[in-house]
């Protein structure tokens, strides 16, 4: 039975051949035939729906040869995937998870980032990719990618005159019709703070005053606010909040607008994780007792719940 492994290896972006700052992290999990690698980066510039490659790669007389293990497409600023091959052999390569001196990731726009656990430095010039032979049987010619990326573009451009129409017709054309919109939503309001009455239990967080109208909710009730919320009960940093305090945080700041928070700890590498996972604002709170360090809720904007 192979011996199990878990670690952690920070990822660097790469620039001009030189060694920049960590933009991410990626896990690794070995167990038994199985080899999981979990990706997340949080790099700001990086294009969103640009394709990601992932590569384990191997030293041979002083490059690195890159095998392709996954691939991904990005978000705004950010990627995060999971991949999962065989431990023995990674991408179908034949070349073993112990073999592998770290890993490398291409983006389609030039990104060049990379990790290593074999105290080697990495040169991206001595990187190059080696293609398998199943592989290049898969390949595809460019000449019909191009062919069908250009028939979706011309038939998108063909469908956005009448998007365009659509909006302009939902979008009041007059001053009353504005004025008669902004009087249903806040017409809405009581009825929506009558519906929160119904979700988690009411709590005095902050006192302040910045952020109130605090209750303490449950994962399953992200459900009853919006779909957006809803798909955030895979977010692993909420996860791990939730988990960790037994609770979410719904509120109201002074301009109205909710908020969701992850009870947590202010430190460098939390701050890290959140802004990574899309919680970039900290409050503290007297409520959340952590050991050395200041406790509180990381928190992000979200639009006013919609109950069903």
């Amino acid at each position: 039975m192979k011996e199990y492994r878990r670690f952690v290896a920070y990822v660097y972006e790469y620039q001009k051949e030189k060694k920049g700052r960590n933009c991410g992290f990626i896990q690794v999990e070995a167990k038994e035939q199985n080899c999981r690698m979990e990706v997340h980066l949080l790099c700001p510039g990086l294009l969103p729906e640009s394709k990601c490659e992932i590569f384990g790669f191997v030293r041979n007389s002083g490059l690195m040869d890159g095998i392709l293990v996954g691939e991904c497409r990005t978000g705004e600023s950010r990627a995060d995937c999971v991949v999962e091959t065989d431990r023995e052999s990674l991408g179908g390569s034949g070349i073993s998870l112990e073999k592998i001196g770290g890993m490398i990731l291409l983006t389609e726009s030039g990104g060049f980032f990379g990790t290593e656990w074999d105290d080697r430095a990495i040169r991206p010039e001595n990187f190059r990719r080696v293609k398998l032979q199943e592989e290049k049987k898969e390949d595809r010619k460019e000449s019909e990618i191009q062919e069908e990326v250009q028939e979706e573009v011309q038939e998108e451009a063909r469908k956005e005159p009448e998007k365009q129409e659509e909006a302009a017709e939902k979008e009041p054309k007059t001053h009353e019709e504005r004025m008669a919109a902004q009087s249903v939503a806040e017409a809405d309001e009581p009825k929506r703070k009558a519906e929160i009455l119904h979700i988690g239990e009411p709590a005095e967080i902050f006192e302040d005053g910045e952020i109130f109208d605090c209750r303490k909710i449950q994962l399953r009730d992200l459900c009853r606010l919006r779909s957006r919320e809803c798909g955030l009960r895979n977010n692993r940093f909420l996860q791990y909040g939730f988990y960790n305090f037994g609770h979410l945080l719904l509120g109201r700041n002074r301009s109205g607008h909710y908020i969701l928070g992850v009870p947590g700890a202010y430190d460098q590498q939390e701050q890290f994780m959140a802004n990574m996972f899309g919680f970039p604002y900290f409050k503290e709170s007297r409520r959340i007792q952590v050991p050395k360090d200041r406790g509180g809720y990381w928190y992000r904007l979200i639009n006013p719940p919609e109950f069903h």
